[in-house]
This record gives structure tokens, C-alpha cells and sequence, in this order.
């Protein structure tokens, strides 16, 4: 199967979540199989008809950079593998933020299984590459720099008292290392040079980042029980706000009018859209140099494109907030 990928449709997703799928049925338990297709079918998964299948389309926009070509069954098979590794995270974070009794246990089950069909995956991805050990290195320890993120998300949570400093370590980690992850394998996939395997590890770090930090903007004072203020979580504007002597601290979860206004106006949300276009440059100037070394990075442009024009809104609000 061959695709080209066409950004905007469904050319790029749609094979991709067929990929995932015939992964599923093919390396996965029977007795589990349609409840994992279930999970992923969920709002925000990969089979889900709006899931972004982020990982996996900038995994399939690296190949295209490197190859210049349509995408075989190696790529498609690299980029499945990297999407349900992405998956099995967004389980594992949404476990470990569900409100106390939840019955989430049986996810777990599914996650790990997520996590073994990735991995088979990759392995034969990686078959046919240049360097089948470096790729399934890479693989390996750059999902587990991820984990650390993961790891350093939830102490932080429970400890409390997060600084400035262990918010952003803890962001790059579990984000940016989500994107060296991604872009780093399938460049070892693809055939990439040294250099280029390094820069687009760098992208991917640079990208997810950006992308986290726009999530966590939008989530920090979201409606209900759900934000990032109300659980307290050590996400970098709300690590800020707490940083301030009048901040204000939700009762029982519930976030007022009051506390809502406090956060706006406290300069958390202006410090982490300054943070976010920092990144942003930074993708910038690694796509400019990944262009100058050859790199066909047309599909990679626009995939921060989308990136980019998703955060505008967030971004632009949280400059408004503090002017207004």
C-alpha cells in the first residue's frame, strides 16, 4: 500500500489508522482486540475519525523529507508504531488523572498491550534499514525519556511545590522527548545521515514541546474539575500562578470567577505563550536547517503550519489576558 501525503485529508491519517488497525489484528490478543479498538475509538485517540494521530503524521512527514517518495508499508509500519507508543501514553495520563474510584484499572491492560504492539512494530519497520540496531536503540531509550517526563509528572503532582525549573524539565522530558522519539526513529528508519537524524530529533523535541505548552495554556483554567488549576498539576502556568503571594487556591476543585480572573491577570499565562514561541522559533531554524542539508521538509512546514495555527488563538488570548 502506497501513500502520498496530502495535508488537510484524510491521505496521510486514514492509511495510517488502517496500519494501526491491521497491527491490532495481527499482534494482538484475541480476547482483547475489540476492547482496544474501542479505546482508540475514544474522542482524542488514533481511530477516533477527529484524532490528530500527531505522532504518527509527523512520523510519515519525516520519511517523506528523507525519501521524497510515497510511503511503502516500512513507513506506515514505522509511524503506527510510534502513534500507538503516543497512545498508550495518553492512557497512562489519563489514569493517572482520573478522580479517586474511577474504575480505570482494565486501561492498564490495554496500555501495556498498546506498548507490545508498538514495539513489534517497530521491529519489523526497522528490518530493511540502514542500521536496524540503531533504530530499535533509539526506539527503545527514547520512549524510556518520555517515561521519565511521565514519572516526573506524577511525583510532582503529589508532592506539590513544583518549581519553575522541575515544571520544564518535566515538559521537555515527557513531551519533547515524545517528539525525539518520533522523528528520531523514523529518520533511522527512512535512511537519514547523522546530521539530518540529529536535526530532526531536534524538531520533534522542538514541535511537541511547542505542542504541550499550547495544551497546557488552554487547559490550565478550562471549565469544571478537569483544569490543570483545579488538579493542581505542575504544568508551567500553573506552577506560576502558584508562584504568586495573592494567588488564589480552587476549594474542593471548583475554580471561581475570582480565581479564574486572579490566573489571567497574574502573568501565567503571558510567561508560558512567551515560553511557547520560543519553541516555535526554535522549529523554525531547525526546518531551515534541515532544508539546507537536503532534507525535502515541504510536508514538515506544513505540519508545524498546523501546529502553529491551532496554538494562535491560545497564544494570542493569553497576550490579551494581561493587557487587558
Amino acid at each position: 500500500m502506497l501513500v502520498t501525503s496530502t495535508p488537510g485529508s484524510d491521505a496521510v491519517s486514514q492509511p495510517l489508522r488502517e496500519q494501526i488497525q491491521e497491527v491490532i489484528a495481527t499482534r494482538i490478543a484475541k480476547p482483547i482486540r475489540e476492547d482496544l479498538v474501542k479505546l482508540l475509538g475514544r474522542p482524542g485517540y488514533a481511530l477516533h475519525p477527529d484524532g490528530l494521530c500527531r505522532a504518527g503524521v509527523l512520523a510519515l512527514k519525516v520519511h517523506e523529507a528523507v525519501i521524497r517518495d510515497a510511503v511503502g508499508r516500512a513507513g506506515l509500519l514505522a509511524a503506527a508504531a510510534v502513534e500507538l507508543q503516543m497512545e498508550a501514553a495518553y492512557v497512562f495520563d489519563e489514569v493517572a488523572d482520573a478522580a479517586p474510584g474511577s474504575n480505570r484499572s482494565e486501561d492498564l491492560g490495554l496500555a501495556i498491550a498498546l506498548l507490545t504492539a508498538g514495539a513489534a512494530a517497530a521491529v519489523e519497520a526497522a528490518a530493511d534499514s540502514p542500521d536496524r540496531s540503531a533504530a530499535m536503540d533509539h526506539f527503545c531509550k527514547a520512549y524510556s525519556e518520555a517515561c521519565a517526563g511521565q514519572f516526573l509528572d506524577a511525583a510532582l503532582q503529589r508532592r506539590g511545590g513544583a518549581t519553575l525549573e522541575e515544571a520544564l524539565q518535566m515538559t521537555c522530558l515527557k513531551a519533547g522527548g515524545l517528539g525525539k522519539f518520533v522523528t528520531g526513529f523514523m529518520a533511522r528508519v527512512a535512511g537519514a545521515d547523522g546530521d539530518g537524524v540529529a536535526l530532526f530529533e531536534r524538531l520533534g523535541d522542538h514541535a511537541f514541546t511547542l505542542a504541550q505548552l499550547v495544551d497546557d495554556l488552554r487547559d490550565a483554567c478550562a471549565p469544571g474539575q478537569d483544569s490543570d488549576l483545579a488538579q493542581r498539576k505542575a504544568t508551567l502556568p500553573v506552577v506560576f500562578y502558584g508562584r504568586g503571594i495573592d494567588s488564589l487556591a480552587p476549594l474542593d476543585g471548583i475554580l471561581s470567577d475570582r480565581i479564574c480572573n486572579t490566573y489571567e491577570s497574574s502573568g501565567a499565562p503571558l510567561y508560558a505563550a512567551i515560553l511557547a514561541h520560543a519553541y516555535m522559533s526554535r522549529a523554525e531554524e531547525d526546518l531551515a536547517l534541515l532544508a539546507r542539508h537536503g532534507y525535502a521538509v515541504g510536508g514538515l512546514v506544513r505540519f508545524l503550519e498546523s501546529v502553529d495555527s491551532g496554538a494562535e488563538e491560545t497564544l494570542s488570548a493569553a497576550r490579551s489576558s494581561l493587557v487587558s
